[in-house]
């Protein structure tokens, strides 16, 4: 367990006080990334909170297990700063007296950095993209949320090298803590329900929110190219967002009404990815996204764009294929390369799988976190402890 001293010369520890900022508990890579290591630090032995500025589906698995969910909002804060989301957090740091803030996605990074100016409690922010979306100003923003925040970490190198080249952040601030997907994997208690005919041949699809930096409009050329020479081969995407009917009206106009199937939100995303012959990631930017690493673990090779930290995840020919962004032809030459030979379809997958085990272990991402938290712990007594008042917080190894 990791714990502090509660006064001076206490000889009972108090677990560490942790909060944990997201926009939402929507399903999505980071909010999911947020959740579990909420689960798994509060069977640690933290004392954890989880703030946000609406709720959503990911809650109901802190509820059960115990961890107070904070919804501070009636709506949505995404990719801006917020006054209101602001005042919500700085009143919920100052009550509730945390140790350590740890905060995630751009807005909720803004509005921690600022609720948490002159409390002396650390921030450490975890930055999840490449964020190519930030103008001028949310690039502003986001130079002052570095600067304010005692650690950062990125999921990936390519997000480090962004932060050191564009914003400014010293590289001794920052440490590389790559995704990883929980051992304690849902068995669900049924195989997921799919339309009609969707498993009677190799089931190819993306598991991604509707949005343009997704690259949803270039799956859907390649399943076109693929379409004619492999009849049999069935397409799916899974998930919801504002593309919803420009991609459905797309499928139309490349005739793959009867071959494409949107399944929406389903709660369910990871055991449909694990039924897939191929998953694909036709992403125009990305972090380390966790549906790369579930699909690995599962034994699913995915096709996947090389960008952000994908190339570290998957070995181009060894775990799955790598590809051009924004290049539909690339794409669906590869997808049709994987369904006309099984064999090394399958080679590629128990490849996967083995790395998934081996490179990307739970555990041992939670272990690096954790060494961040005594950084920024630690940086915290030194910048704030006097003569007059000795160090209060003395994190247990």
């Amino acid at each position: 367990m990791r714990s502090v001293s509660s006064t001076p010369g206490a000889s009972v520890p108090r677990p560490v006080r942790l909060l944990l900022v997201t926009d939402s508990l929507e399903v999505g890579g980071a909010e999911r990334h947020v959740v579990d290591l909420a689960l798994t630090l509060h069977q640690k032995g933290y004392e954890v909170t989880v703030a946000c500025s609406v709720s959503g589906s990911l809650a109901r698995s802190l509820e059960e297990a115990g961890v107070p969910v904070r919804p501070l909002l009636d709506r949505k804060v995404k990719r801006r700063v917020s006054l209101g989301y602001t005042r919500e957090l700085r009143r919920l740091v100052r009550e509730a007296r945390f140790d350590l803030v740890h905060a995630h996605v751009y807005a909720s990074a803004a509005a921690a950095a600022l609720a948490s100016l002159g409390t002396g409690v650390p921030l450490v922010l975890t930055e999840h993209t490449e964020a190519l979306w930030q103008g001028r100003g949310a690039r502003s923003v986001s130079r002052y949320v570095y600067w304010r925040a005692r650690r950062v970490i990125t999921v990936s190198s390519a997000i480090r090298r962004r932060l050191i080249e564009r914003d400014g952040v010293h590289p001794s601030l920052i440490t590389v803590v790559p995704n990883a997907v929980t051992t304690a994997a849902r068995t669900p208690a049924s195989p997921p329900e799919l339309p009609a005919g969707l498993r009677e041949g190799p089931l190819v699809g993306v598991v991604a929110r509707l949005q343009p930096e997704k690259g949803l409009v270039h799956f859907l050329k390649a399943a076109a190219r693929v379409a004619p020479s492999v009849p049999e081969a069935c397409f799916v995407v899974v998930g919801d967002g504002p593309l919803r009917g420009e991609l459905g009206a797309l499928t139309e106009r490349l005739g793959l009404r009867e071959r494409v199937h949107f399944l929406g939100f389903r709660p369910d995303a990871r055991e449909i990815a694990a039924l897939m012959e191929v998953l694909v990631v036709p992403s125009l930017t990305e972090g380390a996204p966790l549906v790369v690493l579930e699909a690995m673990a599962a034994g699913v090779p995915v096709v996947a764009s090389a960008v952000g930290g994908i190339p570290h995840q998957i070995q181009h020919e060894t775990e799955g294929l790598l590809v051009p962004p924004g290049d539909p032809d690339a794409l669906g030459d590869a997808l049709l390369g994987l369904l006309r030979d099984p064999a090394y379809t399958r080679s590629l997958g128990e490849a996967g799988r083995r790395r998934a085990h081996s490179e990307f272990g739970y555990e041992t991402m939670v272990r690096r976190i954790e060494g961040v938290y005594r950084e920024a712990l630690g940086r915290s007594l030194a910048r704030n402890a006097t003569p007059e008042e000795p160090e209060q917080l003395h994190v247990a190894r």
